[in-house]
């Protein structure tokens, strides 16, 4: 068990509350955080719902409050998710504890090679997913207002002898896709190993794995790993619908309802874990990942092979190509004793979904069972993580 990798600590931001008690209640009672999209026009007819979330204050969780003018939605969802799921692991990351060469020499463990009590900025890794659909319309209003010609198309000079000066400088922390990890490592003082991944729900559990194989390889001796992503607005709906993720409204008359959310996760070695006496809510017992060259169908069929549990946490949602696809494994076996789709209720989290199925996983493994999470979803990329409750 010593060289397990477990999950100590989860933090989420959802449409259905942000503790995970909350959620996966509100996920088994039934209850949708689906509401009617809040545009008009075509916005409503590509996608009727979405799921937003309404009571989200970040100001008590952004330790510099100047710094929510610079911060887009997603890197205010991802430093309130981190903060949380940290707090929630009791982590403590000491950035006044000098690098030093052995625990002892530390001062603050009993003996040369015991656990020291607290992780080093260098020794804890972040690993994260983004989405790619940008801020809301009215950021760059402007910017698309002055670069568009007589026609309403693109004109590249315009954009750089007008357009650009109407960008305020501050645009590019809002919109570049690695900020949302920026603000967490600056905030948090993570200093260790990181990479970042997007747009998908496949990258999300790339980011989950880069993690697990961190700790496992000793590339880091604790790793936050998760997600975050909003596509609760214009242009989250206009990327959507180009990427075809909407296909299935139009097509069936149902499909996968955009949302916004957060969710990260704490990893850590199950020794580590044990010696700073903190709660483990599930160990990592098998990661599989791949890729969709061909058909989904048998991508799907070779994650799920032999992949026994007790209760899966099933990746389709209302996209019906996709769920047709998973439950068509699902039909040829291995059985499960429960199945729960977070998805059909939260929305679809996309960057951050897996970090999501995973977190509900962890949460259900706690008391002894084995827990599938499948990470099915749009993209190439799809994954299955099957977690047990600590030993």
């Amino acid at each position: 068990m010593d060289d397990d990798v477990v999950i100590t600590g989860i933090g989420l931001v959802t449409p259905l509350g942000h503790s995970t008690d909350t959620v996966l209640a509100r996920i088994l009672a039934g209850e949708s955080a689906a509401r009617p999209v809040e545009l008009g026009g075509a916005f409503a007819k590509a996608c009727p719902v979405w799921a937003k979330i309404t009571d989200f204050d970040p100001e008590p969780l952004v330790p510099e409050p100047k710094t929510v003018r610079l911060m887009s939605r997603d890197a205010l969802l991802a430093t309130a998710a981190a903060r949380m799921a940290i707090r929630d692991a009791g982590l403590r990351i000491d950035t006044k504890v000098p690098p030093v060469s052995s625990p002892a020499e530390a001062g603050n463990v009993e003996s040369a090679g015991a656990p020291r009590p607290y992780y080093r900025p260098q020794d804890v890794g972040l690993f994260g997913a983004t989405g790619l659909a940008g801020v809301p319309l009215g950021e760059v209003a402007r910017l698309v207002e002055s670069a568009a010609d007589e026609s309403g198309r693109l004109d590249l000079r315009k954009l750089g002898e007008m357009g650009l000066k109407q960008v305020r400088p501050v645009l590019s922390f809002k919109i570049l896709s690695n900020m949302p990890l920026c603000f967490i490592s600056i905030f948090e003082g993570i200093q260790g190993a990181n990479a970042i991944y997007n747009p998908w729900e496949g990258q999300g559990a790339q980011a989950i794995a880069a993690g697990i194989n961190a700790i496992r390889d000793g590339d880091a001796e604790c790793a936050l790993a998760g997600g975050c992503d909003v596509k609760t607005h214009e242009l989250g709906l206009i990327a959507l619908r180009q990427w075809g993720v909407l296909d299935s409204w139009q097509q069936h008359g149902k499909g996968s309802i955009p949302a916004e959310s957060a969710v990260f996760l704490v990893l850590e070695s199950a020794r580590r874990a044990t010696a700073r006496g903190t709660r483990i809510y599930a160990r990592i017992a098998e990661v599989r990942m791949a890729t969709v060259n061909g058909s989904r169908l048998e991508a799907y069929r070779g994650l799920m092979r032999n992949a026994k549990a007790d209760v899966l946490v099933a990746g389709g949602d209302g996209d019906v190509p996709l769920r047709e696809a998973e439950d068509q494994v699902l039909a040829e076996g291995p059985g499960f004793d429960r199945i729960i789709r977070p998805k059909e209720y939260a929305g679809n989290l996309y960057a951050a979904a897996a970090a999501m199925q995973v977190a509900m996983a962890a949460v259900l493994a706690k008391d002894g069972s084995r827990v599938a999470a499948h990470c099915f979803g749009h993209g190439s990329e799809q994954a299955i993580f099957v977690l047990e409750g600590p030993r």
